[in-house]
């Protein structure tokens, strides 16, 4: 037998409303500091979200007041994918 996670307490907890190409959608949101050969610097934001959301990168994601573009989709195997994004 399967073992199954849910993740809604995870989310309930710890995620962010968010909009996906005009679509409403709940996640985890980061925007952890990043470094690049140690010359490069900046924030590398990232959204986790259930991976039965259909997403594609170019699409849009709205969290609060900042607009980001999706530049990257990597799904985990656990029923999760980190979208890498762009702020606009």
């Amino acid at each position: 037998m399967a073992f199954v996670e849910s993740f809604a307490p995870f989310f309930a907890d710890f995620g962010v409303d968010a909009t996906l190409n005009s679509v409403p959608v709940r996640g985890i949101f980061d925007a952890a500091y990043g470094e690049a050969f140690g010359m490069i610097s900046g924030t590398d934001p990232v959204f986790r979200l259930m991976s039965s959301v259909v997403v594609s990168n170019g699409a849009t994601l709205v969290i609060g007041a900042e607009t980001y573009i999706v530049i990257g989709i990597e799904p985990d195997g656990t029923g999760l994918s980190l979208l890498r994004l762009q702020k606009q």
